[in-house]
């Protein structure tokens, strides 16, 4: 799985109100409870020309230098 189409999924649950509703009913123990999920935007730096990157790229589009991106949590 992309990082990024686990950001996606994440902001899709978010939107759902039953597992809202669920999951703010369970942390807080009162009904109507809004639960945030922060979501961690993954950066990457170009080690050759120092461009940041957010999105998945294999290289840098400037330079050409191969962008080594951390590996995901399963």
């Amino acid at each position: 799985m992309e990082a990024n189409y686990i950001q996606q999924r994440m902001a899709e649950l978010q939107k759902s109100e039953e597992l809202s509703n669920a999951m703010g009913k369970i942390l807080s123990g009162k009904s109507g409870y809004k639960a945030v999920i922060e979501k961690k935007i993954i950066q990457v730096k170009c080690a050759g020309c120092g461009i940041i990157y957010e999105c998945p790229v294999k290289f840098c589009p400037e330079c050409g230098t191969k962008i080594d991106w951390p590996k995901r949590e399963q």
